[in-house]
């Protein structure tokens, strides 16, 4: 569910190519800034109603860690 919001997201906000966005892609190998790290969590918790502390997105290196962190708090 969430990664499939991703899917979506990425490639029409911040230019990914859709195939490249897995489970697996960190963040950099995505060319996704720090930014544009916390522009998708900003998505996400007005999406899902959830909070994701700032201290979070640090600890955030591939799209499982964001997506595994949100599916556990929904």
């Amino acid at each position: 569910m969430v990664l499939r919001y991703l899917k979506s997201l990425l490639p029409d906000r911040f230019g990914c190519d859709e195939e490249d966005v897995t489970l697996a892609a960190t963040f950099d190998e995505l060319n996704l800034s720090a930014d544009d790290t916390y522009e998708i969590v900003v998505c996400l918790q007005d999406l899902y109603g959830i909070e994701i502390p700032a201290d979070c997105l640090q600890s955030f290196e591939t799209l499982e860690d964001m997506v595994g962190y949100v599916e556990d708090r929904l």
